[in-house]
C-alpha cells in the first residue's frame, strides 16, 4: 500500500505545477484510506453488490395520467409466456427501456407498459403433455418471466400488467368481434382453408410459407373445405395502402415496402355477387366496374368450390345474381380465360372478343350493351354497390380477407350462438366474457356439452349452441396496445377521451419477423377503429424500431447436418470458420444463426445476469452494432464495454481523490495550460453530449451514442490533476457522463451519482444544471451551451459539399430558407451546382445536434456533362490536378 501512495504521489508531483506544495500532496494522499484505493479497480462482486443496493431505488415508473408534461408511449411487442426469457427478449426490452429512460430523463410523461401475448398452441400443447389446465401452465410460466425482467430491472408500468387470456381482456376482444360484425365486417362462410395436420388446426394464408409449410409447426398444410370465420379487412385496403405515405410515420424504412407487397395495388375493385337459391356468394374482382353493367358470364377455375362436381370444362347449373344489371349470370367452368393474380373467378363482357367466343360456345346470349366508360358510371355503379351491400371497395387482386377461425381450445371463444330458428345471434354485451372451460384438459371445445350447449338469446330456444370455433391470437394482439391506456376500464373498451390524447403510440419497438401479419392487422384494427371515433389517429405506431435477431455460434457436422454442442468442437480457424469434432476430427461448419434450443447454440441471459451483471448486460446487448442489425453473442466483444465502466469507475475514485484535497483556501492555477484544457472539457462535453443525444433521440443508433459517451469518457481522463481538481467545466463533463449513463446503466450511473453528489467543494453549487439535491433519474438531459458551433450540412446531390459551424441558440431556430440564404452564399456550394437548376430543397433540424440541408439538382444533358468533362479535365477515368484541387475545396469545413 505504501508503494501504491509513493507511486501515485511522484506522479502527481510531476503533473501538477509548481504553485501547489507537497504538503498538500500528501494531505491529499492521506485523505483516502487502503479501502478505496482498493476499490479503483471495478470487479463483478462490486457491480453485483452495487446492483442489489440500487435495486428498489431507480425512481417511479409510472405514467400520470393527470400530468401536463408531454407524453411518451414507449412499447415493445409482448411476450409470448415461455416461462423463459432469451436474449431476443432482453434485447429488445432493453432497447424500450433505455429509450423510455432517456424520455424521462428529457422531462416527458412516458408510458412504457408490459403485458403476455398468452393465448396460442404451444401452451394448449405443453399443458395437455403435463395433462395440467392451460391456465395454471400459462400463469406459472407468466410468473417465472415477470420475476426474470424484474430482475433486469425494465422500468416497465406493471400497474397495467394484464394477459390476453384475462378474461376481463377477453371480454373486449370478443366486443370488438361484435362491433365488427354489427358492421357487416366479420361473417361466416364455406372455404377451402389451410390446414396444419400437426396442431389440427386453420391457417391463414399469411401463416403458410413459401414452401407449404405451416409457420409454427413446420407441417406440410393441407387443404380443407370448413366453414370459417373471416374479418373483412379488405374492405380497409386502399386506406391501409395510402396509410403508409402518412407524413407521422417515422423510420418505417423497408417495412413500408414489405406492408406495400402485402397488401399490393388497389388498382381494382372487388364485388360480392350471391349465388341464386343458396346462402353463398362469389368474389369478383375487376378493374373496371361498368362490367358488371355488360357482363356475359362467370368463369370459374376447376378448382373452385361451386365446382361440386369437379368437372375440368362446361357449364353449371346454378346463376349468379347481378343486381347491377338486373339479370343472373351463366357459371362456365374453364381454364381458357386470364383470371386476376390471385383469383379463380372471372367475369366476361360483351366487349372482349374472347368472352364473346366463349360465350357463344355455350350458348349464352350476347346482350346488346356495347362497351361503356364513363367515370360517372363507374361512380354510380360503386355506389350501387355499396347500397346493396355487394362490396365496391378498392382492392388488389391478390388480398384476401383475414381468417381468424381456429379450431383449438386456448383462444378467445367467438361470442356468436347458433340456433336451429335464427341462425348465428350475437352474445349480448351483458353475458359477455364468454369464458373458456378451464376445469377441462384437452377436451375440444366442440366435444365439451356442458359448456356447448345454450339457450338462444333471441328466442330463448334451449337447443342453441355456442360457436366452438376460438379466434388466431392475432386478433389478441391487434388492438393490445389501445388496453394498456386503460386496463382497468370495466365499462368500454379503451376511453375514447384517453386514446385520442395518447395515441399513437411514439415509438414501437419488436422484431422483424412481425412487420407483415402482426402489423397489417395492428394497423387495421386501428383504421377500423379510427372509422368509429374510437381513436384520434388512424395508424397506431408513430415510430418503429425493428430490432435485429440475437445471433449464436452453431456448429454443424459437415455432410450430415448435426447440430454439435461448442464444448464438443475445437475451432482451427477463427476467421475462416474453420472447425473439426473434438471425438472424429471431422469437418464442422461454423455459422452465426438465430439462438435456439434444437441449435444448441442459445446463450442463458440469467448465466450472463449471475457473472456481470444487470448494467453490462444491457450495455452489451446495446453495443457493438446498431439496433437494427443482427447482434452476434459473443464474449470477444465484452472487453470493450468491460474496460470502459472500469475506466469511468477509476476517473470517480481518482476525481473523489483530487477533490477532497482541496483546501478552503485554494483557487484554480492562473495558467494558459488550465485554461486550454478547461477549454478543452467545454468542447468535449458539447460535442460528445450532442452525438450521444442525436444517436437517442432521432437516430436510435444507440451503439453509436455509447461511442460518443466513450469519446467523454477518454476525453475526460486526459485531464491533468490540477483540471480535475478545480475545473467547474470538468465537473459539468462528469455530470453528462453519468446522466447519459444513466437510460443503459441505471444501477452503475445512480451509485456513479450518489459519490459525485458527496463530493466537497463544488464549482457548479449555484447553477442549475446540477440537481445537487436529487437523484440522478431526477436530474435534466444535458443542454448542448448556446454558443457552441454546430454543425450546418450542405448536400448538393447527396454529395457533403460544405459544412458551416453555427451557435447552438441560432441553429436551433434556423429556417429552411434562413439555410438557403447562408447556402448560396457559399462559394464550395455554388461550384459545385454551377449552371444547373435546383430542382427541389430539404431542410432538417435536429435541435441542439446539427442540421442538414439537402439541395437537389436536375439532371445534366449530355452536352451539358460532356462540356463539364472537358471543363474538369477527366480524362478516362483520371483527374486533372485542378479538378482534385476543387474537389478538395468543396469537402473542406468552413467555420462561421
Amino acid at each position: 500500500m505504501r508503494l501504491i501512495q509513493l507511486n501515485a504521489f511522484n506522479t502527481l508531483k510531476q503533473k501538477i505545477s509548481a504553485g501547489y506544495s507537497e504538503k498538500w500532496l500528501r494531505r491529499m494522499l492521506s485523505t483516502v484510506g487502503s479501502n478505496l484505493l482498493e476499490t479503483r479497480e471495478l470487479t463483478s462482486s462490486m457491480k453485483l453488490e452495487i446492483e442489489r443496493k440500487w435495486r428498489n431505488n431507480l425512481g417511479d415508473y409510472r405514467f400520470d395520467p393527470t400530468s401536463d408534461k408531454p407524453k411518451r408511449y414507449v412499447l415493445a411487442m409482448f411476450p409470448y409466456p415461455s416461462g423463459n426469457l432469451h436474449m431476443g427478449h432482453v434485447r429488445v426490452y432493453t432497447i424500450s427501456d433505455a429509450m423510455a429512460r432517456f424520455y424521462r430523463l428529457n422531462g416527458a410523461n412516458v408510458l412504457h407498459p408490459m403485458g403476455w401475448d398468452a393465448f396460442g398452441l404451444p401452451a394448449e400443447n405443453a399443458a395437455m403433455q403435463r395433462k395440467i389446465p392451460a391456465d395454471k401452465w400459462t400463469k406459472q410460466n407468466i410468473e417465472q418471466m415477470r420475476e426474470q425482467l424484474e430482475m433486469l430491472q425494465f422500468s416497465f408500468d406493471w400497474e397495467r400488467e394484464f394477459a390476453t387470456c384475462d378474461p376481463e381482456y377477453y371480454r373486449w376482444t370478443q366486443k370488438l368481434f361484435l362491433m365488427l360484425y354489427e358492421d357487416g365486417l366479420a361473417y361466416q362462410k364455406e372455404a377451402q382453408v389451410n390446414w396444419d395436420p400437426v396442431d389440427e388446426t386453420v391457417l391463414a394464408d399469411e401463416q403458410v410459407d413459401d414452401n407449404g409449410c405451416s409457420w409454427r409447426s413446420g407441417a406440410k398444410v393441407e387443404k380443407k373445405v370448413l366453414r370459417q370465420w373471416f374479418v373483412k379487412t379488405t374492405r380497409f385496403a386502399k386506406a391501409l395502402y395510402d396509410g403508409l405515405a402518412d407524413p407521422t410515420l417515422e423510420d418505417w424504412k423497408d417495412i413500408i415496402k414489405l406492408q406495400k407487397h402485402w397488401i399490393g395495388d388497389c388498382d381494382g375493385y372487388n364485388f360480392e355477387l350471391k349465388v341464386k337459391g343458396q346462402k353463398t356468394s362469389i368474389p369478383i374482382w375487376t378493374k373496371h366496374p361498368e362490367h358488371l353493367k355488360e357482363a356475359l358470364f362467370v368463369a370459374i377455375h376447376p378448382s373452385n368450390l361451386l365446382n361440386s362436381n369437379k368437372v375440368n370444362e362446361g357449364k353449371l347449373d346454378i346463376v349468379i345474381e347481378n343486381p347491377i344489371l338486373g339479370v343472373n349470370l351463366p357459371v362456365i367452368v374453364t381454364e381458357k380465360v386470364n383470371y386476376p393474380e390471385g383469383n379463380d373467378c372471372y367475369i366476361g363482357v360483351v366487349s372482349v372478343e374472347e368472352d364473346r367466343q366463349l360465350a357463344t360456345h355455350y350458348q349464352i346470349p350476347l346482350n346488346s350493351q356495347s362497351k361503356v366508360e364513363s367515370e360517372d358510371l363507374r361512380k354510380n355503379i360503386l355506389a350501387q354497390a355499396s347500397q346493396l351491400n355487394l362490396g365496391g371497395y378498392p382492392v388488389s387482386s391478390k388480398l384476401r380477407d383475414w381468417l381468424i377461425s381456429r379450431q383449438r381450445f386456448w383462444g378467445t371463444p367467438i361470442p356468436i350462438i347458433h340456433c336451429q330458428s335464427c341462425g348465428p345471434v350475437p352474445v349480448p354485451d351483458a353475458n359477455l366474457p364468454v369464458k373458456l372451460p378451464l376445469d377441462s384438459v384437452g377436451i375440444p371445445l366442440s366435444q365439451n356439452d356442458t359448456w356447448l350447449k345454450t339457450s338462444c338469446p333471441k328466442c330463448h330456444s334451449p337447443d342453441a349452441t355456442r360457436e366452438t370455433d376460438t379466434m388466431d391470437t392475432f386478433v389478441d394482439s391487434s388492438w393490445y396496445f389501445l388496453r394498456f391506456l386503460d386496463p382497468k376500464n370495466q365499462s368500454e373498451l379503451v376511453d375514447p377521451t384517453l386514446s385520442r390524447r395518447l395515441m399513437p403510440v411514439d415509438l414501437y419497438v419488436g422484431g422483424k419477423e412481425h412487420a407483415v401479419l402482426h402489423m397489417y392487422y395492428a394497423r387495421f384494427m386501428n383504421h377500423y377503429l379510427h372509422s368509429k371515433g374510437l381513436v384520434s389517429s388512424p395508424e397506431p405506431f408513430k415510430r418503429l424500431l425493428v430490432q435485429g435477431m440475437v445471433m449464436g455460434r452453431s456448429y454443424r457436422l459437415k455432410g450430415s447436418g448435426k447440430y454439435l454442442p461448442a464444448a464438443e468442437v475445437e475451432v482451427i480457424d477463427e476467421k475462416k470458420n474453420k472447425a473439426i469434432e473434438k471425438a472424429t476430427g471431422a469437418p464442422v461448419v461454423a455459422l452465426w444463426e438465430k439462438m435456439s434450443k434444437s441449435k444448441l447454440n442459445g446463450v442463458d441471459p440469467l448465466e450472463v445476469l449471475k457473472e456481470h451483471g444487470c448494467d453490462t448486460l444491457r450495455m452489451i446487448l446495446l453495443g457493438d452494432v446498431a439496433p437494427t442489425s443482427h447482434r452476434n453473442w459473443s464474449e470477444a466483444t465484452f472487453p470493450g464495454i468491460l474496460n470502459w465502466q472500469k475506466r469511468i469507475w477509476m476517473t470517480m475514485h481518482d476525481y473523489r481523490l483530487l477533490r477532497s484535497a482541496i483546501e478552503p483556501a485554494q483557487t484554480p492555477p492562473d495558467t494558459e495550460e488550465f485554461l486550454q484544457q478547461d477549454r478543452k472539457l467545454w468542447d468535449a462535453r458539447n460535442y460528445f453530449s450532442a452525438g450521444a443525444t442525436f444517436n437517442y433521440k432521432f437516430s436510435h443508433q444507440l451503439s453509436v451514442g455509447i461511442s460518443k459517451m466513450q469519446g467523454l469518457t477518454n476525453a475526460i481522463r486526459r485531464s491533468a490533476p490540477e483540471v480535475v481538481a478545480f475545473s467547474a467545466q470538468y465537473e459539468r463533463a462528469i455530470a453528462a457522463q453519468i446522466i447519459m449513463l444513466a437510460p443503459m446503466a441505471p444501477h452503475f450511473a445512480s451509485e456513479l451519482w450518489e459519490q459525485f453528489r458527496a463530493l466537497p467543494n463544488r464549482l457548479n453549487s449555484s447553477s442549475e444544471e446540477i440537481q445537487w439535491d436529487l437523484g440522478v433519474f431526477e436530474q435534466n438531459w444535458p443542454v448542448i451551451d448556446e454558443e457552441y458551433p454546430l454543425d450546418l450540412t450542405f448536400k448538393v446531390n447527396g454529395f457533403e459539399c460544405c459544412i458551416l459551424k453555427i451557435p447552438t441558440k441560432d441553429l436551433n431556430q434556423l429556417t429552411h430558407q434562413q439555410s438557403l440564404d447562408l447556402a448560396f452564399g457559399q462559394d464550395a456550394v455554388l461550384s459545385y451546382i454551377g449552371q444547373r437548376k435546383v430542382r427541389h430543397t430539404d431542410f432538417v433540424l435536429y435541435p441542439g445536434c446539427d442540421a442538414i440541408l439537402s439541395i437537389t439538382l436536375e439532371q445534366l444533358s449530355k452536352e451539358d456533362k460532356e462540356q463539364l468533362k472537358n471543363q474538369t479535365g477527366e480524362v478516362k477515368g483520371k483527374s486533372s490536378k485542378k479538378d482534385k484541387k476543387k474537389k478538395k475545396k468543396q469537402k473542406e469545413v468552413i467555420e462561421q
